[in-house]
């Protein structure tokens, strides 16, 4: 209001000048514009330590009736730019990921993919993800959404649109989008030889609307489904069969997926916050899940604070979840992503934000470590860092 006033009158004062006077421009009172400027920019290297052995896994297998091993290293190194160009915003998302361990590599022949007999190979993967948001009004934003991921035997194209609205002042506001994703894989037999490729199709929607509850008090909702079509496995995932011997894994070939989320944050009069985060998930596959969450910041200082979470997960079993299935099975999984289990997540992350130049006005630091357990024999240790720029 103050602004809107400020300009009125600046415009007054320009209309009742005296001829030999210079006029106001817009640059005199906005300054020049910057029709393209890089607004921050942050680098995040994440090492991910997973431990746990599972069924679908030939990995270091004693017999058909004993889960494989799924150890595996991944090192996760991400930037992202933002970049404001008049009333557009550019969010720019590199994801690089290497792992090692059962990776699959896709090799015709001898050695087959390690994913099914070793675990020692190496893969690399990344993503390039862009999010063009117009600002079409001081209380409307649309937006285009593409990503594209490359890793060895995978390729996926992702194309989103959406946006939101902003009511009664800014205390309300209503967010949509659609996402259509396509992925091409190789298809593999469980004894690591080609069989040619495979399709997947993937097609989301989300709404949501967040509120201000309070002068410290934020609520949101949000319900989002997907709806998959043709080859839902990774085509290489073994199954321990009722003869006694391993089979592949099949999976049916539609997935509608539902997902009901609340989230609420609530500033905290010792200079702190809490977040509080439900999800519910449901498909047709038999799985049900529920997810709560809790996150509490503390201010140390002036520039640092604290972030503590925790998280847990559980989740029913695929109706046609197995380790003894007939041999002429249409449906079957083994797979521990698909069973009945529960997890925890517990995590530390301490970050600062200095203030430096004109040209670069903060300096973002963070360093965190999140401990994942889950019941059916998974553990990971996650350390993360980054390091942050806004100018």
């Amino acid at each position: 209001m103050i602004a809107r006033a400020a300009l009125l009158l600046a415009v007054l004062l320009a209309g009742v000048a005296r001829a030999d006077e210079p006029s106001l421009a817009a640059s005199d009172i906005f300054g020049e514009p910057r029709p393209f400027h890089i607004e921050s920019m942050r680098a995040r290297f994440t090492h991910f330590d997973q431990t746990g052995r599972g069924y679908q896994s030939q990995a270091d297998r004693a017999s058909v009736s004993t889960p494989g091993l799924e150890d595996a290293d991944i090192e996760q190194a991400q930037i992202e730019i933002i970049a404001q160009q008049g009333k557009f915003t550019h969010r720019l998302w590199i994801p690089l990921d290497v792992i090692t361990a059962a990776s699959p590599d896709a090799i015709n022949g001898w050695p087959p993919p390690d994913a099914v007999s070793q675990a020692s190979h190496q893969n690399e993967a990344g993503s390039i993800d862009l999010t063009s948001t117009y600002h079409s009004s001081p209380v409307q934003d649309v937006f285009l959404h593409f990503s594209f991921h490359l890793e060895e035997p995978f390729r996926s194209w992702l194309l989103g649109v959406g946006g939101n609205r902003s009511f009664a002042d800014g205390n309300t506001t209503i967010a949509y989008s659609v996402n259509q994703v396509f992925d091409w894989l190789d298809r593999f037999n469980i004894f690591g030889t080609r069989l040619g490729r495979a399709y997947r199709s993937s097609t989301n929607g989300n709404l949501s609307v967040t509120q201000l509850l309070s002068p410290t008090t934020v609520g949101h909702l949000e319900y989002g489904a997907t709806v998959q079509i043709g080859e839902l496995s990774n085509t290489w995932n073994a199954v321990p069969l009722a003869s006694g011997e391993l089979g592949r894994e099949y999976l049916p070939g539609l997935r509608h997926r539902h997902a009901f989320v609340a989230r609420l944050a609530q500033a905290l009069p010792w200079n702190g916050a809490v977040k509080g985060f439900y999800r519910f998930y449901v498909d047709n596959w038999g799985i049900e899940a529920h997810t709560l969450e809790v996150q509490l910041y503390q201010h140390i200082t002036r520039l640092a604070y604290l972030r503590l979470n925790y998280r847990y997960y559980t989740q029913t079993a695929a109706s046609f979840w197995t380790l003894s299935a007939p041999v002429n099975s249409t449906e079957r999984t083994a797979d521990s992503d698909l069973a009945l289990f529960s997890a925890q997540t517990f995590g530390v992350l301490g970050a600062v934000d200095l203030g430096l130049t004109r040209f670069v006005r903060e300096l973002h630091v963070d360093f965190g470590y999140e401990r994942y357990v889950r019941t059916n024999d998974l553990r990971a240790n996650i350390y993360t860092c980054s390091l942050g720029f806004r100018f």
